[in-house]
């Protein structure tokens, strides 16, 4: 038959889309670590990816082997099982695409201001900017943290949550291909925790940065997440994967964002029965 007459196939064959790779992968890694004579797995066999621009909390019990699992992506600890890759490349030491903010107010340089502060790490990188683009740079960023009228200060005349603001600041910089948080905001007072839930989210929407974010307050993960991962207790497994997308949950008072909380305090509970314990 004259191709020109053929009939159109019923049935067409749907365009294959491309699904991107993940940016961050984690399969079934089990890490362990020694606590006095004792070796303790802290996590077991756990998968995960992270998609670039996504915000992935990682929530828990205390001693399910979240802060441990941030540290090995990192590159600080060895997974005894498993791997971790970034970007499509195995994760076995630290370096400048992982920036880590933690939770202690004294990670910063004592004897540098602000903008001395978040300026260090970068002439230490040798990433070929010039000084006048590393200027710029402390600059701006400084701005987007609301720190310009303290960009002279120094760390012992900031409040708790500037000094966090300041290892944001210096973390972002460096343009890291994911951030990683470990309980950043737990030493501050409700209110300025809330208050830095929010200007972490306005920060996000500004350069949508890749975000590894530990916590074990429901709250705040509903809040900062785009997507949940919910851990068993020690050793700490995936238990469940909740799709949060807290721009849409409309807020700590709406329906939808009480559901999702009771959804994951029910399978925190839960856990927590099957394991024999109580409340």
């Amino acid at each position: 038959m004259n191709a020109a007459f053929r009939k159109p196939d019923p049935f067409p064959t749907p365009p294959r889309t491309e699904v991107p790779a993940p940016l961050l992968s984690v399969e079934g890694v089990t890490l362990q670590y020694r606590s006095g004579h004792a070796l303790v797995t802290a996590t077991h066999r756990i998968d995960f990816t992270a998609a670039k621009g996504e915000r992935l909390v990682l929530l828990g019990p205390s001693g399910c082997g979240k802060s441990t699992l941030l540290k090995a992506v990192g590159g600080f600890l060895r997974p005894v099982e498993g791997r971790i890759q970034l970007d499509g490349r195995e994760i076995v030491e630290p370096g400048p695409d992982r920036m880590m903010v933690f939770q202690e107010f004294d990670q910063l340089l004592p004897w540098k201001t602000v903008r001395q502060n978040i300026l260090f790490p970068l002439r230490q990188a040798r990433h070929g900017w010039s000084k006048a683009d590393i200027d710029e740079k402390v600059r701006q960023i400084i701005g987007k943290v609301g720190l310009t009228k303290f960009a002279e200060s120094y760390p012992h005349q900031l409040s708790g949550g500037m000094k966090q603001r300041v290892a944001i600041a210096r973390a972002m910089a460096m343009e890291p291909a994911i951030l990683l948080m470990d309980e950043p905001f737990a030493s501050l007072d409700a209110l300025t925790r809330r208050r830095m839930q929010d200007d972490l989210l306005q920060l996000w929407q500004d350069t949508r940065f890749t975000m590894l974010f530990v916590t074990h307050s429901i709250d705040e993960a509903l809040l900062v997440g785009s997507r949940v991962i919910v851990l068993t207790p020690h050793p700490g497994r995936v238990r469940a994967v909740i799709e949060t997308a807290a721009e849409a949950l409309g807020g700590p008072g709406s329906p939808r964002f009480r559901a999702v909380h009771e959804e994951i305090s029910g399978l925190l509970l839960t856990e927590r029965f099957d394991q024999g314990g109580g409340i």
